[in-house]
């Protein structure tokens, strides 16, 4: 687990570090370079910036589960349908 010291209230919470990483996976296919995770505080809402490099020991080590992770919802999104031909004109 990931853990998280918010800023504006200095309440303690938990990340998962499976949650994270497909969060981080699924930014980077979209961005060129992420260097800090926007976590929410759940008592405040307040959005702490977490920096990635922090986060590597946690990330690497649970890099099975986050692959497995993307794989699984990989598998979920519906492909498009490739019966259907479109209408000549």
């Amino acid at each position: 687990m990931i853990r998280v010291t918010c800023f504006r209230s200095r309440r303690r919470f938990e990340l998962d570090p499976v949650w994270v990483g497909v969060e981080l996976q699924r930014n980077k296919a979209q961005r060129k370079a992420i260097r800090h995770f926007q976590a929410h505080c759940p008592a405040c809402r307040a959005i702490n910036k977490i920096s990635v490099e922090e986060m590597r020991k946690d990330l690497e080590a649970a890099s099975e589960a986050i692959a497995a992770a993307l794989a699984q919802q990989a598998e979920a999104e519906p492909s498009p349908d490739t019966s259907q031909s479109p209408t000549a004109r």
